[in-house]
């Protein structure tokens, strides 16, 4: 008995120190897990970033294209697109100057590529005593027996502000028909303008103003646009700005007459003052120093 007795003391000492080993490997086998299993979540996130960027990139390429001009997929059903398409025709100064009628958008698209397209602010939203925000879409309505029928306008202009601008008016029932028919309106009536440093203030001899002072007429509305120095900026209306902008014009001085506050008169004014700018004839000395500015432009 005294034998069986010494025997069960020593196993209960020696107990204790067998658990906390065996505690201590179970400690360090859940650290492990734990530790696995965090980092196979961390994974899994990086592979998912990963899979949005690459999808974020396809988007953007997908965008790019759709808003691109593919000249292989168009079908041109003019004579003057048939020849653009088959490289006959590869600038737009013969088709301008030439005053062949351009009747399809894709022409414009393929012989200028780098145009950009901008919407004016010519409607305002409903709001009170007539304070609503600014619109690129002018609302209006027309009374009938069945009810209200609302009518969309747009204000559409491009350019490669170069000294090639175009506007387009659209209206539709809806915003979207409306819209693209005003940018397929602004791409027909694109023009050549012309451009040089007709303030005898700078005597740059580059091409960033209008080369002489020339007026434009819509309606009531009288628009004179008068040449300034370098460093003076577009000093005109803010939405005449932009046509002048797209125009390759960046710097004026302006002064209007008549009923401003008609958006349309006034932007068709502007377009109308610039058509102008090509029909006077410039002397030797003004004309030399026009092709010295447009020579020095293209080369910068």
């Amino acid at each position: 008995m005294r034998s069986r007795g010494k025997y069960m003391a020593k196993k209960k000492e020696e107990k204790p120190e067998e658990k906390e080993v065996k505690v201590e490997a179970v400690k360090v086998e859940e650290i492990q897990e734990e530790e696995a299993i965090i980092e196979k979540p961390k994974e899994g996130l990086a592979t998912e970033m990963g899979e949005v960027k690459e999808l974020e990139e396809e988007i953007v390429e997908e965008v790019k294209k759709k808003g691109a001009f593919e000249k292989e997929s168009w079908k041109p059903k003019t004579s003057l697109g048939i020849r653009v398409k088959a490289g006959e025709v590869r600038d737009i100064n013969y088709v301008l100057d030439s005053r062949i009628k351009i009747l399809e958008p894709e022409i414009v698209d393929a012989l200028l590529p780098n145009l950009t397209t901008d919407l004016l602010m010519i409607g305002q939203s409903k709001g009170k005593f007539g304070g609503g925000q600014k619109r690129i879409f002018k609302q209006t309505q027309k009374k009938t027996q069945e009810g209200n029928k609302p009518n969309f306008a747009t204000f559409a202009v491009t350019g490669n502000e170069d000294g090639y601008v175009g506007v387009g008016y659209g209206k539709s029932r809806e915003t979207v028909p409306a819209r693209e028919k005003a940018i397929r309106q602004a791409k027909l009536k694109v023009i050549k303008i012309r451009r040089g440093c007709g303030n005898w203030r700078c005597g740059c001899g580059e091409a960033h103003t209008v080369p002489f002072m020339v007026k434009g007429k819509a309606g009531s509305v009288e628009i004179t646009l008068i040449p300034a120095p370098k460093g003076t900026g577009l000093i005109v209306e803010k939405e005449c700005q932009k046509i002048l902008k797209l125009a390759g014009i960046k710097d004026i001085w302006s002064r209007t007459e008549g009923q401003t506050r008609s958006k349309l008169n006034l932007l068709y004014a502007c377009f109308d003052a610039l058509q102008k700018l090509m029909q006077f004839k410039m002397n030797n000395k003004s004309a030399g120093m026009l092709s010295v500015a447009e020579g020095s432009l293209k080369a910068a």
